[in-house]
C-alpha cells in the first residue's frame, strides 16, 4: 500500500475504463468527487477504511483522518446522542469501530457468537463472575463456598470433554463464606466474602494465595486498581487497603451496606441500600458530592467517559452525566426488566445489563439505550456480568454460568 502522501493520480488503479464515447474523460479515482467517495465509503466497515483505505494515498488519509466524517457516518446509522454525555477527547474513529463491531455481532449473536454453559463441579447457585486477563481467565464464585477458575482458551465446542480441561483450579476452602465479589490487576485476584475476608490470590501460579485482610463484616463489592483496593461492606464502611504495605483503613459514607463500587482516577462512587450514591474525590480525601435518589437504590455500578449508569432494585437503569464532577442525572430507563437489575457493563459498543427475571439485554450505548438484542439463555435469577474483549459472561441461580465469544476464537 502507498503511504499517505502519495496522491490518487499516482495509484495503480489509474487505468481508464473502456469508453465507446471517446469524448467522456477517463474515468480515474481521482476524478471521482469526494462526496461519491463518501458514499462508497458507507458500504465497507470502519476498521477497514482506517486500517487500510487511509493508507492508500493522501487524498483518503485526509478525507477520513477528521472527526466529522466518523460524527456523520455514526449519526446517520444511529441518530440518538453518541456519546450519550459529552466526552472531552472522544476518538471517533474507534468509537466508530466498536459500534458498528459491536452492533453487528450483537444483533445476530447466533451467527457471530458461540455460547455455552459451564456447571462442571457446581454445586449452588453462582453469584458472581469476573473475566481477567484479556478476557481468557474467568472467575467465578459460588454459594458452596467454590472459587473456580477457568481458561477460556482450552474450550472446544467440537470437543465436549474439553469443559472439564477448562478448569484449571476448583476450591471450597477458599473462603467460610459465599464469595459475592471479585477484582483482579493483571494476574492478582482478589475475592470478598460473607466471612468478612478479602484475599489476594497469584493466578499465573495456580491460584497460590498472597495474602488476607480481615474486615469487620460480609465484603459486598470490590475495585481493584496496582496498590490499592477500595471494599464495600455490609457494616456501612468503605475499606481502604493497599497490599503492598498490608495497611488497611475505613471510612463511612452510608447509613446502610455498601452494595457497589467504582472508581477512576479522580473519584470513588459508591452505592448503598440508603438509597444513595456516595462520589469521593481522591484528591482532597473528602465526600464530594451525595446524591439522593428517589425509592430506588444502585445495585451495581458502571462508570467511564464521564457517564455513571446503574441499575436498581425495581429493573430500571439510570444515567448520570459526571463531565467536569457534576455527576447529574440524565435518565432512568425502562429497558424491558421485570425484577431486579443485578449487573450493568457500559462500553463504547454496547450497555450490558443483567437481572433476576433471567434475561440479560444488550443496549445501544446512546442517550436513548435501546435493545440490540435480549439474551435468555438461563432458567434462574441472572446474578450478574463480566465483560472484556469482546466476550460476555454471566452468573445464575440455576447453577451455571454463560459464556459467549466472538467465532473467530
Amino acid at each position: 500500500m502507498a503511504a499517505p502522501g502519495t496522491s490518487l493520480s499516482d495509484c495503480s488503479c489509474k487505468e481508464p475504463v473502456d469508453c465507446k464515447d471517446e469524448d467522456l474523460p477517463p474515468l480515474l479515482l481521482n476524478n471521482l468527487p469526494a462526496e461519491l467517495l463518501i458514499y462508497i465509503s458507507d458500504f465497507i466497515d470502519a476498521k477497514t477504511i482506517i486500517k487500510c483505505l487511509m493508507n492508500v494515498c493522501q487524498e483518503f488519509y485526509d478525507l477520513f483522518s477528521c472527526d466529522s466524517y466518523w460524527k456523520q457516518r455514526i449519526s446517520k446509522r444511529w441518530p440518538q446522542k453518541y456519546p450519550a454525555v459529552h466526552v472531552d477527547d472522544f476518538d471517533w474513529k474507534e468509537g466508530c469501530i466498536v459500534r458498528e463491531e459491536t452492533h453487528r455481532k450483537w444483533s445476530n449473536p447466533d451467527d457471530h457468537l458461540d455460547y455455552f454453559t459451564y456447571n462442571e463441579g457446581l454445586f449452588a447457585a453462582v453469584d458472581t463472575v469476573h473475566l481477567m486477563k484479556n478476557g481468557s481467565i474467568l472467575a467465578a464464585g459460588s454459594r458452596d463456598r467454590y472459587l473456580t477458575i477457568l481458561d477460556l482458551d482450552k474450550y472446544d465446542k467440537h470437543r465436549p470433554e474439553s469443559k472439564k480441561e477448562m478448569t484449571v483450579y476448583s476450591d471450597c476452602k477458599v473462603h467460610k463464606g459465599w464469595i459475592w465479589s471479585l477484582a483482579s490487576v493483571d494476574s492478582t485476584l482478589a475475592t470478598g466474602s460473607w466471612d468478612t475476608f478479602i484475599r489476594l490470590w497469584n493466578i499465573e501460579a495456580g491460584c497460590q494465595p498472597i495474602t488476607e485482610f480481615k474486615c469487620k463484616s460480609a465484603i459486598l463489592s470490590i475495585h481493584m486498581e496496582p496498590g490499592l483496593i477500595v471494599a464495600g461492606g455490609y457494616d456501612k464502611k468503605l475499606y481502604f487497603i493497599d497490599p503492598r504495605e498490608g495497611k488497611k483503613s475505613f471510612k463511612r459514607f452510608h447509613r446502610q451496606p455498601v452494595l457497589c463500587v467504582a472508581a477512576d482516577d479522580n473519584y470513588i462512587i459508591t452505592g448503598s441500600e440508603d438509597k444513595t450514591i456516595s462520589i469521593y474525590d481522591r484528591r482532597t480525601s473528602s465526600v464530594y458530592k451525595t446524591v439522593k435518589l428517589e425509592n430506588c437504590y444502585a445495585l451495581d455500578l458502571s462508570y467511564g467517559d464521564n457517564q455513571l449508569w446503574f441499575g436498581d432494585k425495581e429493573g430500571q437503569l439510570h444515567l448520570m452525566d459526571a463531565t467536569y464532577g457534576n455527576f447529574t442525572t440524565v435518565a432512568k430507563y425502562d429497558v424491558g426488566h421485570k425484577d431486579k437489575l443485578t449487573g450493568v457493563k457500559h462500553t463504547r459498543g454496547a450497555v450490558f445489563t443483567s437481572s433476576s427475571d433471567f434475561h440479560v439485554n444488550v443496549l445501544e450505548p446512546n442517550l436513548n439505550p435501546s435493545p440490540i438484542t435480549t439474551l435468555k439463555k438461563h432458567n434462574g435469577d441472572v446474578t450478574g456480568i463480566s465483560y472484556l474483549n469482546g466476550i460476555l459472561a454471566t452468573s445464575s441461580c440455576d447453577i451455571s454460568i454463560g459464556i459467549w465469544r466472538p467465532k473467530s476464537y
